[in-house]
């Protein structure tokens, strides 16, 4: 009956999401480990593979953040990366992810 109605007990795995980076959002690592340099140098190197691998999470959850400017397509998610807070903007547009800009969590973006 339930191959009659289409169900073959099989999901069909939705399409692979691609993560790319804006280049302002490239930039934004870079200022990252740029500042990390002076103070932590240590760290300059991490940050900016550890920002990456962990919005790694959005090809599986695309719409894992919230929505921001009143359009679902457009959304923002706090990503917990070596002890500090990145808020990541981006932007769905279908089978990709384009990561839009990223802050540090105490970054005034006013």
């Amino acid at each position: 009956m339930a191959q009659k109605l289409g169900y073959s007990g099989v999901s069909t795995p939705p399409p692979a999401m691609r993560l790319e980076w804006s280049e302002l959002a490239l930039a934004d690592l870079d200022r990252f480990a740029e500042f990390l340099h002076y103070k932590f140098p240590h760290l300059a190197t991490q940050v900016a593979a550890a920002i990456i691998e962990e919005s790694r999470i959005l090809l599986d959850h695309p719409r894992l953040g919230r929505p921001i400017g009143g359009r679902d397509e457009y959304r923002q998610l706090s990503l917990r990366v070596l002890k500090g807070v990145y808020v990541c903007q981006y932007r769905i547009d279908g089978e990709r992810i384009v990561m839009l800009r990223v802050f540090h969590g105490r970054e005034g973006r006013g």
